[in-house]
C-alpha cells in the first residue's frame, strides 16, 4: 500500500457566500484522512472545521472520493458541531500538483445576539493540491 501526504487550496460558494478552504489529506490505499478548515464570508468571523474519513477511488487518469465527518462551526458569538459529506474528483497528473473539483454539504444553526445564522446546503468549489510525499 502506497502511503501519501497532500495539501490542498480550494475557492468555492456555500448559500451565494464566498469560502476559502485549506485542506490536508493523509492517503493510505484506499482511503484517506482529510481535516480542513472553512472560511467563509459573510460576516461574523464564520469558519468551519472539518475533520473526513474518505474512500478513494483510483484510475490511471483521476482519483476520486467519498467521505464523511464531524464539522465544527464557530461565529464569533457560538458554535456548533455537526456532521457533513463531502466528495469529489481529482486528475492525477505525471506532477505533484493535482485540480480537483468537490462538494461538501453540512447545515448549521448558530444564533447570534437576536438573530440566527442558519446554513444548509453543498460547498461546491474547485481546487490545487499538492503532494507532499
Amino acid at each position: 500500500m502506497n502511503a501519501e501526504i497532500r495539501g490542498g487550496l480550494r475557492g468555492g460558494a456555500y448559500q451565494g457566500l464566498a469560502v476559502g478552504t485549506v485542506e490536508l489529506e493523509a492517503r493510505h490505499g484506499d482511503w484517506s484522512l482529510a481535516p480542513a478548515l472553512d472560511v467563509i464570508r459573510g460576516g461574523y468571523d464564520l469558519h468551519a472545521i472539518h475533520i473526513d474519513a474518505r474512500r478513494l477511488f483510483r484510475t490511471a487518469r483521476s482519483t476520486a472520493w467519498l467521505g464523511a465527518g464531524p464539522t465544527f462551526v464557530s461565529s464569533n458569538t457560538s458554535s456548533q458541531q455537526t456532521w457533513n459529506v463531502d466528495a469529489g474528483i481529482a486528475l492525477r497528473t505525471k506532477r505533484a500538483w493535482e485540480p480537483y473539483i468537490a462538494a461538501r454539504y453540512f447545515t448549521y444553526s448558530l444564533p447570534v445576539f437576536r438573530d440566527e445564522i442558519v446554513g444548509r446546503g453543498a460547498t461546491v468549489s474547485i481546487g490545487i493540491s499538492v503532494r507532499f510525499r
